[in-house]
């Protein structure tokens, strides 16, 4: 079994209107946040499953991992070999950047410490909407940073876009798309922007202040960017992501495949299989120790969730693998069976071997269609 680990590095030069991750624009807490890091690290290597699993992934989130040094980045990474028993060979080492922190210096470093993947967070070309979004970087750094990574030793990086930006329309959003064809990355991101309660975005959207475009528009976004990915070259594996043949993103599979992972830092998340765990989102409070929160799921949680992650991507739900094989009520797999088939017979979803998936067109409302398929949370103590 493999698993994959997920470092949160909640720190940020600038707050994104839109964003609602657990962030500090705050560094004092830096040194003694990191310290605890690595504790928690130890601490959670000698605890099952970590203890007895490959890793196959490591990812630095955030916040903005890039905006540690590389001598950080290296100490996180080396303590992780040390601590862990079983790294895997290939395991793909990915760390998310901003286009203001990248230079070639920079990129050698990261290089050298052992990142081998980057995920840089364009966003977008436009510089109304990169105002908009008070993102620190500009479209010209956006495009030079790029030509740096094609230059560099990282043959394997992503790009994140945002579309359904304040104030896009079909022919900016087929602008970003144009502009990031001529770097041909092996791997793209794109997201529906989201207006998250208590974001500058939603304060500015409620005043009037800022507007975005009606759902039409986005999902006319939606079919551009599909179509454009087809026309390049990409596989359309998830909703929201990209790739080129031998490129999908290794911790996000790992993540939709509903095995264990292991997150480490202020707000990060774990699963262990039944348990999900998730440390305080403060960082003052994670560098004292605050007390990690845990929630058991029981057997119709756990299928709900399944169905959530699995049915966004383009593998779909597969009854052999996915399906728990244990403990479900005789109920609640009656009345799962009763909405699979109810979903195959209106056509929300297709068959597949061994499952069913939905289908790309209509992912854009596949939310609604998984809560029509999840069956209740019926107590199974």
């Amino acid at each position: 079994m493999k698993s994959s680990i997920y470092l949160h590095i909640p720190y940020c030069k600038q707050a994104c209107s839109y964003c609602d991750f657990h962030f500090s624009t705050n560094l004092k807490t830096r040194e003694e946040v990191l310290g605890r890091m690595l504790q928690e690290i130890e601490t959670r290597s000698i605890v099952a499953p970590w203890n007895n699993t490959q890793i196959g992934s490591i990812y630095f989130g955030g916040g903005t991992p890039s905006l540690l040094e590389s001598e950080e980045i290296e100490r996180l990474l080396q303590h992780i070999r040390h601590t862990f028993k079983d790294i895997s060979p290939d395991v793909e080492i990915t760390l998310e950047a901003n286009p203001d922190d990248i230079t070639p210096e920079r990129l050698e470093h990261w290089w050298g410490a052992g990142i081998n993947r980057l995920s840089v967070g364009i966003q977008s070309f436009e510089a109304a909407e990169l105002s908009a979004s008070n993102r620190a970087h500009t479209a010209e750094e956006s495009h030079q940073v790029l030509q740096w990574i094609t230059d560099s030793a990282f043959e394997n990086y992503s790009v994140d876009l945002i579309y359904g930006m304040p104030g896009s329309t079909t022919e900016s959003w087929q602008n970003n798309l144009q502009q990031l064809e001529k770097y041909a990355p092996p791997h793209i991101s794109c997201y529906a922007l989201t207006v998250e309660e208590n974001t500058a975005l939603a304060h500015q959207v409620k005043k009037g202040t800022t507007l975005l475009p009606d759902d039409e528009a986005v999902l006319a976004q939606y079919e551009q960017l599909r179509m454009w990915a087809r026309t390049q070259g990409y596989e359309h594996y998830e909703l929201s992501n990209y790739s080129k043949a031998g490129k999908r993103s290794l911790h996000n599979q790992h993540y939709w495949s509903y095995e264990p992972y292991l997150g480490i830092g202020p707000g990060a998340h774990s699963f262990d299989g039944t348990l999900r765990f998730w440390n305080v989102s403060n960082n003052n409070l994670y560098a004292q120790g605050a007390a990690i929160t845990q929630e058991a799921l029981s057997v119709s949680e756990q299928l709900n969730e399944r169905l959530m992650v699995r049915l966004r991507t383009a593998d779909g739900f597969r009854y052999s693998k996915d399906l728990p094989q244990r403990g479900l009520s005789t109920a609640d797999e009656e009345a799962f069976r009763k909405n699979i088939a109810e979903g195959l017979r209106s056509g929300v979803i297709a068959p597949i071997n061994d499952g069913f998936r939905i289908l790309p067109e209509n992912w854009m409302t596949s939310d609604a269609i998984i809560a029509g398929l999840m069956i209740d949370h019926n107590d199974e103590d």
